[in-house]
């Protein structure tokens, strides 16, 4: 995405009255400031910091005096990206039907600002085609390699987890693993989801493969693989990994449980990841589970590893389902890059992929932040 001066050509009075429209806000490193799929109109423009916007097919940095949001105001569409503060951020959020009420007795002046909005548009949209012209495998990896900084990968919750910046690490710890239960639990239903989506008879074999590890079958090569980092085959093999997290969560004191102690937002989590896998098409499903899920899955658990080994108490067979997933979503990423691969030769195939990526990505960073509310006061969370 290119950057350009949307104010260039305007009259000083057109200038005066946009510097007075909105309210500035301030926003704190890796705050949100919009949030793909919602259906707001507002325009942020930047009077200081950084954003990273999640385009398509990797991350752009706007900068003090650029403008945010122009595709949702121009068009009153939902957004169509996600963007958040890179450090502290000062912004002016300029309201769509604010901007048009200060402006209704100037016609002309209303026109120079569509145009210019336009303008930048069209700069944007014009880069983004640039990315749908690369070969589908850069395509891929590309927008693989965008995922890495998206907000789910850089949460604070995960930064104060590994370095144990929480006050009851044991309460955070527990919490995690009482309500990711509710999510975990039900991956061979996410795959089962994304299999009955696919055409090809190769896709759906290759996944297949998946589903068998899943249930705690490796061959022998897995075996050697796990082996080498220290995984004890008796620890896993005829496990499925449902049971694995389950052994976590009862070395931490927890019981089975039922569904009827699942928390709403988990539920709601669960529920739209489904419907992502379920609902849209086939290249938007292996977006969601692929290059939004586990494509992120071995940087995702490094700070519960650190955790737990900080903890002392949990031997390595009791939390083996963490280096275990870092090692085998390898090879499940490996298998879902091949077959969105073949989904981005077409247009709508790319674009799919990365609203499914963005979809898993963005429920998962909500998800990190409930946690993290509730892990900076235990106290007020304890009963709940």
């Amino acid at each position: 995405m290119t950057t350009m001066n949307w104010t260039h050509g305007f009259s000083p009075a057109l200038l005066e009255v946009i510097l007075k429209i909105g309210e500035v806000q301030d926003f704190g490193d890796r705050d949100c400031m919009i949030q793909f799929g919602d259906c707001d109109t507002h325009l942020f423009h930047i009077l200081s910091g950084e954003v990273s916007v999640d385009t398509d097919p990797v991350p752009t940095t706007l900068k003090t005096g650029d403008l945010l949001g122009e595709m949702a105001f121009l068009d009153n569409r939902p957004r169509t990206a996600t963007a958040s503060a890179v450090g502290p951020v000062k912004a002016r959020r300029i309201e769509r039907q604010e901007l048009f009420r200060a402006l209704c007795e100037q016609p002309r002046d209303i026109a120079v600002i569509l145009e210019a909005l336009t303008a930048l548009q069209q700069s944007r949209l014009e880069v983004g085609e640039k990315g749908r012209e690369m070969e589908p495998r850069a395509f891929v990896e590309e927008l693989a390699a965008s995922a890495l900084s998206h907000r789910a990968l850089r949460h604070p919750y995960l930064s104060d987890l590994a370095s144990g910046n929480l006050p009851d690490m044991s309460w955070a710890l527990t919490d995690f693993a009482r309500h990711y239960h509710g999510y975990s639990s039900h991956f061979p239903r996410y795959l089962t989801a994304l299999i009955s989506r696919l055409e090809k008879t190769e896709h759906r074999g290759a996944l297949l493969e998946n589903l068998t590890e899943e249930s705690g079958q490796y061959d022998d090569e897995h075996l050697a693989l796990l082996t080498e980092i220290g995984i004890e085959a008796e620890w896993v093999v005829g496990v499925p990994h449902p049971l694995l997290f389950q052994r976590f969560r009862e070395a931490l004191g927890m019981n089975k449980g039922s569904a009827g102690d699942e928390h709403i937002e988990v539920v709601c989590w669960r529920d739209m990841f489904l419907n992502a896998l379920s609902c849209g098409s086939p290249a938007e499903a292996v977006g969601a589970l692929g290059l939004g899920t586990e494509n992120i899955v071995r940087q995702i658990y490094v700070p519960f590893v650190r955790a737990i080994e900080s903890a002392g108490d949990i031997s390595a067979r009791d939390a083996v389902f963490f280096p275990l997933h870092a090692a085998v979503d390898d090879h499940h990423q490996a298998a879902l890059a091949s077959i969105a691969i073949d989904l981005a030769v077409t247009p709508e195939g790319r674009f799919d992929l990365a609203r499914g990526m963005h979809k898993a990505l963005s429920l998962r960073a909500d998800f990190w932040s409930w946690l993290h509310e509730r892990a900076l006061n235990p106290e007020a969370y304890a009963d709940d």
